[in-house]
């Protein structure tokens, strides 16, 4: 672009143009400003921006001073906030970050948008807090201890009673160390009025230890499970002095002391303080954390099977199925694997199902996992994997081209229950099965006459249910097929001719394989149906006069046979005898056309076309000029006569 811009302006108009420049800055702004324009010699950006100077309680000091260039740049892009200086840079111009806290250990996220609390040019609120305090701080920070049976004071009102907005020196941004904090409002000794302590001296004690500090569910905002001791000194000799875990076995039976089967390692090291608060929880027993963040802290893989895609329902509480300390069976469990699962689960052996599936009756973590999946039903393997463990030549496995789709797709259980259930454990049986998936098709046959096997509801006479060498999942190929029940003849006769579809058994090519309403099981009328491969004779009858049995809907097999015949074009009979089942070869008439001819002896096909034609009496279109006029005697000698 530099070099363009070079060639544009050329030498001197490049020269002469840097000193017009030069010349135009050395003026002051408003000698710059166009008379009779939007911008007027000593205007404000209040003509224009009038929204941003509304009345507030609150205004921001240089906008209160009219000196908008303070953060903004007076020239620019229409539409552009032009910040003379990125956040929070240009806020420290004016404000000191150190009295503001932004150095301290602790500081609240979002510092490097101040505007993300405050509003730039004026606020209602004091502090230009772009809402009222506990609205704002709500926005990100809205606890379910707020929401508490028993709330502290004013939280989630005055948030900044407590918190410093932007930084402090103490953890969760308190404005003061725990304790001295509590006492402002809090009598006695650390602010904790002795009667309410059994007169004890709480030293460096946590205030928060037993009192949650927004909200709780208990009078005096207490944690939800406590220490019963009241007597600090049952457990600590001084304050200096760190309680042995040792000390708990004092009051608390030694886990695993009734030759438990499992014992939870931090039980059996006696390091109580891993899992349990000393003094006070939110999670009974004195659970330092709720019990699926506590344990997954040790347990990474639970952790991550809780955080897939289906999480079981009891994972959350972990003591549903497993024993804190000690348990008489394996991982802690409360009862046996599958005693555990039927607790809450229905029992497939006591189901009075007449099928129980094999696995279902043995243990249920061999195909689900117990806290988590990424898979439906919190299976440990996808379904075509899960079942082809056992059922290895079903579906893909089996290597057969065509494979039904749900099998395919790997969902076994959209025709199989997987616990219990009737034959072949299927979810319903005949049509009623196959109709989840294939309603349409049976709908469509409500109002047909139906084959036998589709009436009787039995898909599988002729279907595979998982997959098949033929198409269409068939047991056989389609001619096979068939002829288990149609006795009909596809191989003709010595020297007669087979239908093309019937030679090859495709029997589908013309007959519907569940229901129709035209006999037997066609897929159209006779007519339609043919003239559908065979395109010439549709033209012909569409464009000249057709032969009498063309014309009906059944007229085809008047003279064809569907499937074999022992004559040529698959005629029923030859082709003088089928003409003679409509035409009387033994009239007057007859003879006369035919020179005293008699049927036996005639070639109808010679000179009239079977179908259809433009010439009268059916006669094909190109015919002998002798012939045309009548004439048979210039080539043919009637019959009688001597040649």
């Amino acid at each position: 672009m530099g070099n363009s811009r070079e060639r544009i302006l050329g030498g001197a108009t490049s020269v002469a143009l840097a000193a017009l420049i030069a010349v135009g800055s050395t003026l002051p702004a408003e000698a710059q400003l166009k008379r009779g324009s939007r911008f007027e010699k000593r205007d404000s950006c209040v003509r224009c921006h009038e929204s941003t100077v509304r009345a507030v309680a609150v205004p921001h000091a240089p906008l209160r001073d009219g000196d908008c260039e303070t953060c903004h740049k007076p020239h620019g892009l229409v539409g552009a906030l032009r910040l003379r200086q990125p956040e929070p840079q240009l806020c420290l111009d004016c404000h000191s970050g150190d009295a503001l806290g932004l150095e301290a250990p602790h500081r609240h996220p979002g510092l490097a948008k101040c505007s993300s609390c405050h509003a730039p040019h004026g606020s209602d609120n004091a502090g230009l807090l772009a809402a009222p305090p506990a609205e704002l701080c709500r926005k990100c920070h809205d606890a379910a201890e707020f929401r508490s049976p028993v709330v502290h004071g004013t939280a989630g009102q005055a948030c900044a009673d407590c918190h410093s907005p932007h930084g402090s020196e103490q953890p969760q941004l308190l404005r003061k160390p725990e304790g001295e904090l509590c006492a402002t409002c809090h009598e006695g000794p650390r602010g904790a009025p002795r009667a309410q302590h059994g007169d004890l001296d709480l030293g460096d004690a946590s205030c928060g230890g037993c009192h949650p500090p927004h909200g709780a569910s208990r009078q005096g905002l207490l944690r939800a499970s406590l220490h019963p001791m009241p007597d600090c000194a049952t457990c600590h000799e001084d304050r200096k002095t760190e309680v042995a875990a040792a000390k708990c076995l004092d009051c608390h039976d030694t886990p695993g002391a009734t030759g438990a089967g499992s014992l939870h390692p931090p039980a059996a090291e006696g390091d109580c303080s891993t899992c349990h608060d000393p003094h006070g929880s939110d999670h009974a027993p004195m659970l330092a954390a709720a019990q699926a963040e506590l344990c997954t802290t040790c347990h990474d893989e639970v952790g991550a099977a809780i955080a897939g895609k289906h999480r079981h329902a009891a994972a959350s509480e972990c003591t549903s199925c497993h024993a804190g300390h000690a348990a008489e069976h394996p991982k802690l469990l409360l009862a046996a694997a599958r005693e555990t699962c039927v607790t809450c689960h229905d029992d497939p052996v006591g189901s009075g199902d007449a099928v129980v599936h094999a696995p279902a009756g043995g243990e249920c973590v061999d195909c689900h996992a117990p806290h988590g999946s990424g898979l439906p039903s919190l299976l440990v393997a996808g379904q075509e994997d899960l079942c082809g463990g056992c059922h290895g030549e079903i579906g893909r496995r089996s290597g057969l081209p065509v494979v039904h789709a749900p099998v395919a797709e790997g969902s076994c259980t959209s025709c199989h229950r997987p616990h219990s259930g009737a034959a072949g454990l299927l979810r319903a049986s005949g049509t009623e099965l196959c109709r989840t998936c294939h309603d349409g098709l049976l709908a469509a046959a409500d109002s047909q006459t139906r084959h036998a096997p589709f009436e009787a509801g039995d898909c599988a006479t002729c279907h595979l249910p998982h997959a098949s060498e033929a198409p269409g999942l068939l047991t056989a190929s389609t001619g096979e097929l068939c002829l288990t029940c149609h006795d009909v003849t596809l191989s003709p006769p010595l020297g007669g001719t087979a239908h093309d579809p019937a030679a090859s058994g495709d029997c589908v090519a013309c007959h519907q394989p569940h229901a129709s309403n035209v006999e037997p099981f066609l897929k159209a009328p006779p007519r339609p149906l043919c003239t559908s491969c065979h395109e010439g004779v549709a033209r012909q009858l569409e464009t000249e006069v057709p032969h009498a049995p063309s014309a009906e809907s059944d007229g085809c097999v008047t003279c064809h046979a569907p499937h074999v015949a022992p004559q040529r074009a698959l005629l029923r009979e030859p082709v003088a005898g089928t003409c003679l089942t409509c035409h009387d070869g033994a009239s007057a008439e007859f003879a006369e056309r035919h020179l005293g001819f008699g049927p036996d002896t005639l070639d109808c096909a010679g000179c009239h076309d079977p179908h259809a034609s433009s010439v009268a009496g059916m006669l094909l279109p190109r015919i002998h000029p002798p012939f045309a006029e009548g004439d048979c005697t210039l080539c043919h000698t009637p019959r009688g006569e001597q040649p």
